[in-house]
Formats: structure tokens, C-alpha cells, sequence
């Protein structure tokens, strides 16, 4: 990398900020401090201008006390080549106002020249009845030149005050080159795809309209890659559409969704969706799949992909979030993204899962997803229903999170009108016949749900999504600053209302009308763990409310303690080898020790360690023998089925030892003397190393001994990790 006078080139980021570069490939040591790994790339020719470029007419000189003007200073930092790392969602209100010249990827002038008049101008996001505009639009709309961005700021963008932008093009041009590069080779894109959404029954996506837009997209990117092709303009039309509202048409037809998002309405979103599905799908595959092995005999080494997988998705996120994008991709692009670092990073890393969520519920607001009956002339039946899974995977997951961080949720209920989805199968979403829907939405019971007895993506998450109410009514009464006088009461109607529920529901919906046998051979793994995965939400929705009543009443702990056992006996299920050995099986269960497992354990054994020392018996609404027997399950499978690669394996991993000291304080325990004094008498003789005496793990506050207590020290604790997701 040698220039004409012999001396070693410099990365872009260097040449451009005039810093001295030490050279090192494949990115420099500088770039690496400056988080700018991504944007560092050495230019064969970094004074060249494309073919066709107009030369550059002499300016009038100017005098120095000019140059130290704020405008001339503010001009020149505009110049400046900036870190493109992921931000908050910025909807901002211009979407296609702006020219050419002054949007991200930004092309050369003489492929921008022709293109910055004209455009669709439409606002791309929601205006509720009580925004600003509202007053005005009850008789007629208001213009949409209000909406759009000053024609003087728009001037003031880094592609129009110098000509030292050349050098931030061409490293605007690598972000967006090394997101396309990802996407090779595409077959392995197809495949992945596919056995997602063949593999993933409770899927927040509709299936068939993500694998409808992959054969275009093939072209499209085929077109990249040709020889002699003008990726400038290639990429400025797709930040050119990324900026674009999403109209999708009231009389269109699923086969025909995906030419809105590839083609020449081809969209960073679109790009960004496929590596975030395949993503998701290795996540949950096996590193000895032989999907992973390509066409030309190399085999992807899962974890580095999955790494560079998700910086380049993050990289989609950024550019469409410069230019606002708002719209149902980007919905999907954000929440799956959410998902996707969960699983990769954990759930309680420097709350980045937390942070996630609100942008994909900022972004679900923003669009308009909440609102039916304002959409309800405008949405076709597919689109209708995309939105109604997306939204109720999204409330869901805020309920979730907000129970296990004990933390308020980020949306209410009582803000949307959208419905629950039809209990339909994707295939019929997507059909572009209208009488094969009518036909199933015929086989609907009164609730709604199917009469068929199949278990379709749409009932799962139908089924999670009334799981979610119930939470946010036990949030309410749980962190609510001025407490209801009657909570109790509140309390006791939920969960009389949530068993109604349960009981109303189609047998086929219910794991525990399965035996174990005709769940896990019958309906196979995957389709077991989802509904395993309801029945233990309805328990833990009881064992919140056992919980509550238990800190209010001191009466009900034996209910607490006969639901604790349940939820535990339940989780420990899916660990046995003839149902627990499918990768996927192990990949989610984690999730399971964690939101389930744990707060029910940590309730038993600090119990039964209490009943030990003290000498009584527990309450005779569980078995001691069971008790210990499950506890000791449970530890001994956190040493083997949670992988080491999982996000969460150390948090696991800290746990199980606390509760495995609990358990051996339990066993070992020897009691005092009777010659003994009562009040000379030490709770731990005989234990050796106790529980409490455990040197405390780095990061945590020492740890209560009372079952609730230790129940909110473990909602509050803080751990420590070194994995850095920003």
C-alpha cells in the first residue's frame, strides 16, 4: 500500500482528520481507539474524482478574519468526519425534502444533480388527536410543507460546505459496502431464513411475507456486485428510499408487499431485516449444523459471525435512523435487533436489552401500530395482521422485562385499540384469496380461537400477549407510588380472572393437559417448549400475585410455596435428555432459569433452609423430599445445559452457586447440642463454610436470609460483566 512517492498509504478517517496513521491493516490502531473500526479502509486513489465530476471553479479569495467567523468555524466542523454509532430513534418530521447531496451515503454531484427536485414529501410518521397538528386537521389536512425540514438547513450539511467531504463519502461508501458484504453469499441467507421461521412457532413475524422478498433481493444484490455498476447511485436511491414513507396500499396483496421493499424501492431497512433474521435463526443452531458449512466448502465460525452480523445490523439501524426512517420494516428491524442482542450479550448487560426495547416501542408509536381503528379503511388484511402480532409481541416483551428488572412498563394497554390477531396460520395471512381466510376465520371459536386444534405462530402469540395483560394489571398494583386501599382485593380478582382465563382456553393451548409423553413426541420440541413456555407464565403470573399477598398478609406463604414448586418442577421438565437435548431446547433455557426458575428456587430453599434451622416442618402444601430433590436438579443442570456462548451463562452461573451453597447448608446441617443454651446456640454449627459466610461475588450486596427478602435483593442486585455492548 504504497503511494507514488514510496511512502505507506493512510486510512481514510486519518488522511481526512489529518492525524498520523500508523498503517496497521486491516484497520489502524488509531481508528480502533476512536471506535471508528468500521469506517477505516484504505483508498487506492483518495484524490481521484469520479468519472464525470465538474471541475471545481476558482473562488474569490478570502481574507483570514474571515475564516474565524462562527459561520465559516461551523462550516468547516460540518466537514468533519463523525463516529456513525447506534443512537436513540430520531423521527424526525422531513422524510424525502431533502436533496440528494445532503443524505447519508452521499453520491457523487453528477449522480445527484438530476434527482433533488421533486420526491414524495408525505409525513412518514404519527400525529395523534392531541399533537400539535390536531386542532386544524378536523376539517381538512394541513399541508405538508410543515412537516418539512428549512430549506437553510438543509444547506448546512457536510456533502455541501467543502470539497473535503470526499474523503467522508468514501467512508460513508464503506459502512454501506461493508453492510452489503454481509449479506454474502445470499444462499446462506435463503436457507437460514427459511429454517427460521420453519423452526420458530412463536415468530413476532409473519413467515411467508419475509421469505417473499428474498428472490428480488437476490437480484438486487446480484446488481452490486456487477462489474462496472455505479454503487454511488445504487446506495444513494436506497437512503433515497429508506427516507421515504412506506405506503402500502389498502388493495394490495401479499405476493406483492416485497416490490415496496426491494427493487428499485430497495431500502436499508430491507437489508438490515435479512441479517437480523438469519442472525436470530444461528443464535438457536447448533455451530455443527451443516448450514454453516458454505458452497465452497468453508465453514463460518458461528460466534465471529454473529458479532460482525450484529455490528452490521446496528450499522442499517444508524443510517435509517438519520434519516427517520418510521415504518412497519423498521418496526420489525428494531425489535428483532432487541431480541437478538438479548440473547447474544444477556439480559442485564449495562440494561442495553432495556434501552432496545423502548426504541422498538418509540418506534412501534411513532408508526401508528397502536391505532386500528384510525388505519382501519387503509391496512390490507395481511398488513392488518402483521401489525397486530408485531404489536402484541412487543407488548408482551415490555411486560416481560418490566417484571424482571422491577421496573415500570413502557406501554399501557389502554392507549391502543388494536385487536388480537386472527388464530389463523401464516399461509392464509398471506394468501392472496380472500375466500381461504374467510374459510378459517369460519373455523374461529367465540374467543377466537381456532377449532381445528393446530397450534399456529399466531396462537402463541395471541396466547403470550393475554398472559401480558394480566402482568401490567399485576405491575400496577405491585409498583403504583400511591397505593390502591384495596389491593388485596385487587390482587385476589386478578388472579381469579387469569385462572377463568386459562380455564377457557382450547385444550390443544394447554401443556398441562399434555402428558409428558404426547407433548415432547407428539407435538415435538419445538412446539412443547412454546407452550411450556405459556403454562410457566400463567404460574409465575400466581406466583407474583402469592408473592404480594404474602408481603401484605403474612398468610400466604403456602400457596407461595405449592406455586413455587410447580413453577420449578415445570421448568425442570424440558431438561431432561429425551426432551432437553435439542439445541434449541438448551439455547432457551437460560431464559426459563432466569424469569421462572430462580425467584421460585431462591423461595424454597431460603425456606427450607429456615425450617431446617429452626426445626419444623414446612407447610404441608409441598414435600420436603421434593423440595430438595428439585433444587438439586436444578443445580446440577446449570453445570451442563446452559452454554458457555449464551449471554446469560455467567449470571446463571453466580446463581447456581448461591443456591447450591443454600442446599448444601441444608444437607450438612447438624443441630446443636440439647445440653446446649438457646441463646449460645450458633444457626450454623456443624455447616462448615455456610451460605453467608461464601465470599461475596464481585458486584452484589451481601445477601438477606429471608426468602422475600432475598426475592428483592435479587431484583435489585447489580451484576457485573465485561462484555461491552456499546
Amino acid at each position: 500500500m504504497l503511494r507514488r512517492n514510496g511512502k505507506l498509504r493512510s486510512c481514510e478517517p486519518c488522511r481526512i482528520s489529518k492525524i498520523k496513521c500508523d498503517h496497521a491493516t486491516p484497520t489502524c490502531q488509531k481508528c480502533q481507539a476512536r471506535g471508528m473500526v468500521e469506517q477505516c479502509f484504505y483508498h487506492p486513489n483518495p484524490m481521484t474524482k469520479p468519472a464525470g465530476t465538474p471541475r471545481k471553479k476558482p473562488e474569490p479569495r478570502r481574507r483570514k478574519e474571515d475564516l474565524r467567523s462562527p459561520d465559516a468555524r461551523s462550516s468547516r466542523d460540518l466537514g468533519r468526519l463523525t463516529s456513525l454509532t447506534l443512537s436513540p430513534p430520531t423521527l424526525r418530521n422531513e422524510v424525502d425534502t431533502m436533496p440528494v447531496s445532503a443524505s447519508w451515503l452521499t453520491p457523487p454531484e453528477s449522480a445527484s444533480r438530476s434527482t433533488q427536485a421533486g420526491g414524495d414529501t408525505a409525513r412518514s410518521f404519527y400525529l395523534g388527536s392531541t399533537s400539535y397538528a390536531s386542532v386544524f386537521t378536523e376539517e381538512h389536512p394541513l399541508p405538508e410543507s410543515m412537516h418539512q425540514q428549512p430549506s437553510e438547513r438543509m444547506s448546512l450539511t457536510p456533502s455541501t460546505v467543502t470539497n473535503r467531504t470526499m474523503g467522508t463519502r468514501h467512508c460513508q461508501i464503506g459502512v454501506g459496502h461493508s453492510i452489503v458484504s454481509r449479506l454474502a453469499p445470499f444462499s446462506f441467507y435463503e436457507k437460514s431464513l427459511k429454517m427460521h421461521f420453519e423452526s420458530n412457532l412463536g415468530s413476532a413475524l409473519v413467515g411467508p411475507l419475509m421469505l417473499s422478498i428474498l428472490p428480488q433481493l437476490r437480484e438486487d444484490l446480484r446488481q452490486l456486485t456487477v462489474t462496472g455498476s455505479d454503487v454511488y447511485k445504487i446506495y444513494t436511491d436506497m437512503t433515497k428510499n429508506t427516507a421515504k414513507p412506506l405506503k402500502v396500499p389498502s388493495t394490495m396483496v401479499p405476493s406483492e408487499f416485497h416490490t415496496l421493499v426491494t427493487g428499485k424501492n430497495l431500502r436499508w431497512e430491507t437489508l438490515g431485516l435479512i441479517l437480523v433474521i438469519a442472525a436470530s435463526n444461528a443464535q438457536f443452531t447448533s455451530p455443527a449444523d451443516p448450514i454453516f458449512m458454505l458452497e465452497d466448502g468453508s465453514k463460518l465460525e458461528k460466534d465471529e459471525w454473529l458479532e460482525n452480523t450484529i455490528q452490521a445490523v446496528n450499522d442499517c439501524i444508524t443510517i435509517c435512523q438519520v434519516h427517520g426512517a418510521v415504518n412497519d420494516v423498521m418496526v420489525w428491524l428494531v425489535y428483532a435487533n432487541m431480541l437478538v442482542v438479548s440473547n447474544f450479550y444477556g439480559d442485564n448487560l449495562d440494561h442495553g436489552t432495556w434501552r432496545r426495547l423502548g426504541d422498538s416501542i418509540s418506534c412501534l408509536y411513532a408508526t401508528g401500530i397502536h391505532c386500528e381503528s384510525e388505519n382501519a379503511n387503509r391496512e390490507p388484511i395481511f398488513l392488518r395482521e402483521a401489525r397486530r402480532r408485531m404489536y402484541s409481541a412487543v407488548y408482551r416483551s415490555d411486560k416481560t422485562l418490566a417484571i424482571f428488572f422491577g421496573r415500570p412498563p413502557m406501554m399501557a394497554w389502554r392507549y391502543s385499540d388494536r385487536r388480537q390477531l386472527l388464530d389463523v396460520s401464516d399461509d392464509i395471512i398471506t394468501s392472496d384469496d380472500p375466500e381461504e381466510l374467510a374459510r378459517a376465520m369460519s373455523m374461529l371459536d367465540g374467543a377466537g380461537w381456532s377449532t381445528e386444534g393446530s397450534v399456529y405462530p399466531a396462537s402463541i402469540v395471541r396466547l403470550r400477549c393475554q398472559h401480558a395483560v394480566f402482568k401490567e394489571r399485576l405491575l400496577e398494583q405491585s409498583l403504583a407510588g400511591d397505593k390502591d386501599s384495596d389491593v388485596v382485593q385487587n390482587l385476589q380478582v386478578i388472579s381469579t380472572e387469569c385462572a377463568q382465563f386459562w380455564e377457557s382456553l382450547p385444550t390443544h393451548m394447554r401443556y398441562d393437559r399434555y402428558t409428558e409423553e404426547g407433548a415432547w413426541v407428539g407435538l415435538g420440541p419445538g412446539t412443547t417448549l412454546r407452550l411450556i413456555s405459556a403454562y410457566l407464565e400463567y404460574l409465575h403470573m400466581h406466583f407474583q400475585i402469592q408473592r404480594m399477598l404474602h408481603r401484605l398478609t403474612q398468610q400466604a406463604l403456602p400457596a407461595l410455596l405449592e406455586v413455587s414448586l410447580k413453577l420449578l418442577s415445570t421448568a425442570l421438565v424440558s431438561t431432561k435428555p429425551s426432551n432437553g437435548g435439542v439445541y434449541e431446547t438448551r439455547r432457551h433455557f437460560p431464559t426459563v432459569i432466569l424469569f421462572y426458575c430462580f425467584p421460585a428456587a431462591g423461595v424454597l430453599a431460603l425456606e427450607l433452609r429456615r425450617c431446617t434451622i429452626e426445626g419444623i416442618s414446612l407447610s404441608n402444601t409441598v414435600s420436603r423430599a421434593d423440595v430438595i430433590r428439585n433444587l438439586s436438579v436444578l443445580t446440577s443442570c446449570l453445570e451442563w445445559i446452559v452454554l458457555p456462548g449464551d449471554g446469560n451463562h455467567k449470571l446463571c452461573s453466580e446463581l447456581n452457586k448461591m443456591l447450591a451453597m443454600v442446599l448444601d447448608e441444608v444437607l450438612n446441617y447438624e443441630p446443636p447440642a440439647p445440653n446446649e443454651q438457646n441463646g449460645e446456640n450458633d444457626m450454623l454449627a456443624g455447616t462448615g463454610n455456610g451460605f453467608f459466610d461464601m465470599p461475596l461475588i464481585d458486584g452484589l450486596e451481601p445477601i438477606p436470609t429471608e426468602a422475600e427478602d432475598f426475592l428483592n435483593w435479587l431484583d435489585n442486585a447489580t451484576w457485573s460483566n465485561n462484555v461491552t455492548l456499546f
